[in-house]
């Protein structure tokens, strides 16, 4: 039940973000052509780790006063963080040039190929 409401929403913000992108709005605030997909979603990563970090303030404040806030950060985290933004700039890149439907192609083959490539590597 909780996939199905992912995709479903996953689907649904697929389809409006790539409305808000390729419209122009004539009664926009601001003249979006001045702007680059890139710098938008710059400004997005800003605002996310402003929430983000005001969250693990309030959650985890003592220890990481105690520990630090890189402790128990090693290699495979390391990865997994190069790999989480190179895929945030793939799906960038897929937006700026490609529509919903490619990106849930994609999306699916990316999955696919995924849990393939993790049955050989961690099997």
């Amino acid at each position: 039940m909780a996939t199905l409401g992912i995709s479903l929403a996953s689907g649904f913000a697929a389809v409006y973000t790539e409305k808000v992108i390729k419209t122009q709005k004539s009664h926009a605030q601001f003249d979006r052509s001045k702007y680059s997909l890139a710098y938008m979603q710059v400004q997005l990563a800003g605002m996310s780790l402003l929430v983000m970090g005001a969250w693990a303030i309030v959650q985890d404040f003592d220890a990481i006063v105690e520990y630090g806030l890189w402790h128990n950060v090693n290699g495979v985290a390391g990865i997994a963080i190069i790999n989480s933004a190179l895929g945030g700039l793939t799906v960038a890149a897929v937006l700026k040039f490609a529509d919903s439907v490619l990106k849930g192609y994609a999306t699916a083959i990316s999955v696919l190929l995924t849990g393939i490539l993790s049955s050989f590597i961690f099997d």
